[in-house]
């Protein structure tokens, strides 16, 4: 089996924590490194969630700690409320003696690029800050990365702001860097992503395999469960969607559209705009930068999860 070389890059929180599970146990994955940034909640919760997950595991994958604020500088608003003070919701992972990788995120990315020679995916989860900094560092990455996936955005609202998917509001300048670097992006956003919802019976499958990965996914979703009966977010696998999506890209429908993250705006800083207008394009002569999810398929999403969850019992 031919297996995808990728790097993984969240703000380790409820879901990125089951998409981080997801790509450990994905059997065509070569899960080259994993890099953490600020977003759901701090950098020190993010950083300590991802090895401590990792660790308990069993995995040996590189660690590499990242950008603690967004890349103009500035504060932002965490996720907490979502994800909990320390972004595992109810789920205390043992505390690894284990130590994060000698280089930084920056540095991970680069080299593990230069060593693909273009076949590397990045995959961010959370806000982008790493890869752009990466761009900006080391210009040749446009010719050794393959592809961005990356959650974030939506052509349509928002759910931080009226306009503004949460990620791409935390740092819309990385944002707008990465989607004009010339590397081709894929955009998995609330579009779809907010039709990606588990439900109880997964939760119950899940701690039936009674493994390690499987109870820890069990008792995240559970957390997720209780969030929602009182009134907060459903059970939404939004990073997971989009390492489903390079796993199985037939798991949701893209299309070609210019996109850009607006920067400036009073009220649309963060909005990912979407050039659907074919005549703006041609006017601008704008080439189709990124590929928008548009659509995707429920039940192979969940039997991808229940396939390489179910793996941990191997």
């Amino acid at each position: 089996m031919q297996k995808i070389p990728i790097i993984m890059d969240c703000d380790t929180g409820t879901d990125d924590a089951i998409a981080l599970v997801a790509a450990l146990y994905t059997p065509n994955f070569d899960l080259r490194a994993v890099t953490t940034v600020t977003g759901n909640v701090p950098l020190k919760y993010t950083s300590r969630n991802t090895l401590n997950l990792v660790r308990y595991l069993g995995f040996e994958i590189p660690v590499a700690v990242g950008a603690a604020q967004p890349i103009m500088g500035g504060r932002f608003r965490s996720a907490t409320g979502t994800h909990g003070h320390t972004g595992m919701g109810t789920v205390t992972l043992p505390d690894t003696d284990a130590p994060f990788y000698e280089k930084n995120a920056v540095e991970t990315i680069i080299e593990a690029a230069r060593a693909l020679a273009g076949e590397l995916i990045l995959v961010p989860t959370g806000p982008i800050t790493n890869i752009a900094q990466a761009i900006l560092a080391y210009p040749e990455l446009q010719g050794l990365v393959k592809e961005i996936v990356f959650m974030g955005g939506a052509m349509i609202g928002g759910n931080v702001t009226p306009n503004a998917e949460f990620n791409a509001w935390v740092d819309p300048e990385a944002l707008s860097i990465v989607l004009n670097s010339g590397i081709p992006c894929r955009m998995i956003g609330l579009d779809v992503t907010t039709r990606a919802v588990l439900d109880q019976s997964e939760a119950d499958y899940f701690r039936s395999l009674e493994s390690k990965a499987g109870i820890l996914v069990a008792d995240l979703l559970d957390f997720m469960l209780v969030r929602h009966q009182k009134g907060g977010e459903d059970l939404l696998m939004h990073d997971g969607l989009a390492v489903a999506a390079v796993a199985h890209p037939d798991i949701v429908r893209t299309q070609s559209f210019y996109v850009d993250c607006e920067c400036h705006g009073t009220y649309t800083r963060g909005h990912t705009y979407v050039a659907t207008n074919e005549v703006y394009v041609k006017k601008a002569e704008r080439p189709a930068l990124c590929q928008v999810a548009l659509d995707l398929d429920l039940p192979k999403l969940k039997a991808y999860f229940r396939e390489v969850i179910g793996n941990s019992v191997v």
